[in-house]
């Protein structure tokens, strides 16, 4: 604002002593440059102005990079020591089991899910137990166990009372066999390590 009214002040100046001037000069061949040089001052008057804006600009981006820059250093410095401070917590005990346990219960509602998205008339509930390196990025699965629930309506099966165990997991290995394949093809896992069992009603 105070720039404007300066320019405003030095413009009627400056218009003021151009009428002036050429009022008071004589009617001959030098009134000719006379106007000439009148009309050259009042362009640098009105360019004045402009210039310094535009060196003040090219100023405050130079300044406004800078301190870019300086925030950028002073946030990737910041990062720099979280990460320090992340990878001491990775040699504690506690962070590394709660990082495997978020692990685990994604990785059992991911499997729920994936296998909902496969077999929709069934439900799912997936158990893993494996060992996880996060440090080398390694996942080692022990055994992967599925509950399976059918949805649909099935002829009642005649009950033993002394049933093997042993044999009722291989029949419903059997019976479930398409979904230990869909589930080691996708995942990666041996057909042995996956184990399926039949959720309770």
């Amino acid at each position: 604002m105070e720039t404007l009214k300066s320019l405003v002040a030095t413009l009627t100046t400056v218009l003021i002593f151009i009428s002036a001037v050429e009022l008071i000069a004589p009617k001959n061949k030098i009134k000719k440059y006379v106007s000439f040089v009148l009309g050259l001052i009042l362009i640098s008057v009105i360019l004045n102005p402009i210039i310094k804006f535009i060196s003040n600009g090219e100023r405050s981006i130079q300044a406004g990079i800078e301190s870019y820059t300086s925030v950028f250093s002073k946030n990737e410095n910041r990062i720099n020591s979280e990460s320090d401070s992340d990878s001491s917590f990775e040699s504690s005990g506690d962070n590394n089991n709660s990082r495997k346990s978020a692990f685990i219960k994604n990785f059992n509602k991911n499997c729920d899910s994936m296998l909902k998205n496969k077999f929709p008339n069934l439900t799912f509930k997936s158990n893993v137990d494996c060992d996880v390196d996060f440090v080398n990025i390694n996942i080692n699965i022990n055994k992967l166990r599925i509950g399976i629930k059918d949805k649909s309506i099935k002829k009642i099966e005649t009950i033993k009372i002394n049933d093997d165990k042993q044999e009722k997991n291989e029949n419903l290995n059997n019976d479930y066999g398409d979904i230990i394949t869909y589930v080691s093809s996708e995942l990666k896992i041996p057909k042995e390590k996956i184990e399926v069992y039949r959720l309770d009603e």
